[in-house]
């Protein structure tokens, strides 16, 4: 495995169903609004602009809500606002926390046993192995990308969905993880080893993205 020895997965899981057993119940829960349900992946890439994701009357950055893609509310007045700029803007942090999601849910499925996490990671690798070249590799700021507008960004999402596939991978779901690897993370890689930032923070994650 990426993270963790073969060996030690017991290991973890007796951890998880002991000592911290309520950080999984809580990873759990977090998860539950999400079981059964279609998920939804952005067609559009993550767009950085001067207005998105602000409030126009105060200057507040917009709550995040995963679950509202296209209502976001200022925190201080109460507004709600729409529009192509501000959903782009709500992409970037959605995109890496269904990323992240995808990690909880097939860690849970490792640990636990529980199959309807397992179903929930298959279900958000599917639809980004499907999606993923769908992504222009235009409107960026710091180096190539399709999901989002820097490389730096698009490394870290990266790392979350070889972090999950491989979870799946160690207990046998050989499919997805060739999938993933075919449609997601080849040309993933491509695409990162084409911008070098040389001895900058964000290269730290292009490199580790790469190996």
């Amino acid at each position: 495995m990426l993270l963790l020895r073969d060996d030690r997965l017991d290991e973890r899981r007796r951890i998880a169903a002991g000592p911290l057993a309520p950080l999984a119940d809580s990873l759990a829960a977090d998860l539950a609004p999400l079981i059964g349900r279609e998920i939804y992946l952005p067609p559009e890439k993550a767009l950085l602009s001067r207005a998105g994701g602000r409030c126009d009357r105060d200057g507040a950055t917009l709550e995040f809500d995963p679950f509202s893609p296209h209502d976001h509310r200022c925190p201080h007045c109460g507004t709600v606002h729409k529009g192509d700029l501000h959903h782009r803007a709500w992409v970037y942090p959605y995109q890496l926390w269904l990323a992240e999601r995808a990690v909880h849910s097939a860690l849970l499925c490792a640990l636990r046993g529980d199959e309807r996490f397992g179903t929930l990671a298959r279900s958000i690798l599917h639809r980004y192995a499907g999606a993923y070249l769908s992504y222009p590799n235009r409107d960026n700021v710091l180096g190539p990308a399709r999901l989002f507008f820097s490389t730096y960004l698009e490394s870290i999402w990266l790392l979350q969905i070889c972090i999950a596939t491989d979870l799946l991978e160690s207990a046998a779901d050989h499919a997805i993880a060739d999938d993933v690897r075919e449609r997601i993370v080849r040309p993933a890689a491509a695409l990162i080893a084409e911008y070098d930032e040389g001895l900058s923070n964000r290269q730290v994650w292009n490199n580790v993205a790469l190996m």
